[in-house]
């Protein structure tokens, strides 16, 4: 099997999934929380999309995510491999919407959670 070398462009799931060490995840802005993604899940449907192109949201917030980060688990430092700006293929109706109200969700917690600490 040829390896091709990994762009932000061109990375599929097919690419990462042989990799036991290798993890992507994306830095929530809406919960402030690094959330891994589960390589297996995508793969099983969109092994061959590219990532760059696909949605992610995070499930406890909601949020989408604008960056994807690609790593190398080395001992029990991670190894950066490749940082991956999200450019969705396409957006459902009432996206803009839905990403807006998950953020202004998300600041409201985040306020009622430091007002109950003061």
């Amino acid at each position: 099997m040829e390896r091709r070398p990994w762009t932000a462009e061109t990375l599929t799931a097919r690419d990462v999934v042989p990799y036991a060490d290798v993890t992507l995840s994306i830095h929530c802005i809406g919960c402030k929380l690094i959330r891994e993604l589960n390589v297996w899940k995508i793969g099983a449907r969109l092994a061959d999309d590219p990532l760059q192109q696909l949605r992610f949201r995070c499930q406890r917030c909601g949020v989408y995510a604008d960056e994807l980060e690609v790593r190398r688990r080395t001992s029990s430092v991670g190894e950066h491999l490749l940082m991956i700006p999200l450019k969705p293929r396409f957006w459902d109706d009432g996206h803009c919407e839905d990403h807006a109200a998950a953020l202004r969700r998300a600041e409201a917690r985040r306020r009622a959670l430091t007002a109950k600490t003061r």
